[in-house]
């Protein structure tokens, strides 16, 4: 069996090792830049968080451990659902809607830009809006146009208070999950796990809406 994890550069690479011990110990010293190994009769590969849902998707790995929040934005970005077992939690974290108060937003930037929509499009009120793609680093770019906002992931919110984001919603809160295709797809290590659902403004990739109870997800109002 292929698995697929966070690399050394993650943020949720610790989480992972120290979860798992020996399992995920490191690759032979004399190749310090190899991003693979064999623990036991399974494959282990490092990787971009991002990258392992869609890993998993094509099948080029059987099990991928990342965040809950990589795995929901694949899954609307992609319309086709994976199967999500949920980790004990490590770093939880938040998908987070923010802007400066009082502002028109005309401007989300985001490294979700399918959650955003979807987040979006759900809402009561909901007003159009350009949905721009960063890769990171955001807060600032948020804070300098006088008509943006961003939905990005916070976990102490000392980045947002120091550049001036007095407004924040959050819209689901993430760690680390075991991912497959299927639920078919069996790993010994995570049969026990509890199912995740997607959040309760989204669709599965079948169209279908989804039951939150599992998911972890937080309101507008919470």
């Amino acid at each position: 069996m292929i698995i697929a994890v966070p690399a050394p550069s993650s943020r949720l690479f610790a989480p992972v090792a120290d979860m798992f011990g020996d399992f995920f110990t490191g690759p032979d010293g004399s190749h310090p830049r190899s991003l693979w190994q064999r623990s036991g009769m399974d494959v282990v590969v490092r990787c971009r968080g991002f990258d392992i849902p869609e890993l998993v998707a094509a099948g080029a790995v059987d099990v991928g451990i990342t965040g809950y929040d990589v795995c929901v934005e694949h899954c609307l970005a992609n319309g086709k659902p994976l199967f999500m077992r949920a980790l004990p939690a490590a770093r939880t974290s938040f998908v987070t809607y923010c802007t400066v108060a009082g502002r028109d937003v005309e401007t989300i930037y985001t490294e979700y830009p399918a959650i955003t929509e979807a987040w979006v499009s759900a809402r009561a009120d909901q007003r159009p809006s350009r949905i721009v793609r960063l890769h990171g680093s955001t807060e600032g770019v948020i804070r300098v146009d006088d008509h943006g906002a961003g939905v990005l992931l916070v976990t102490s919110g000392e980045t947002l208070v120091a550049n001036g984001l007095d407004v924040d919603v959050p819209l689901l809160a993430t760690d680390m999950c075991v991912v497959t295709r299927s639920s078919a797809v069996r790993w010994p290590a995570a049969d026990e796990l509890p199912t995740l659902a997607m959040p309760s403004f989204c669709t599965a990739g079948d169209g279908r809406a989804t039951d939150t109870t599992q998911s972890g997800e937080l309101s507008s109002g919470d």
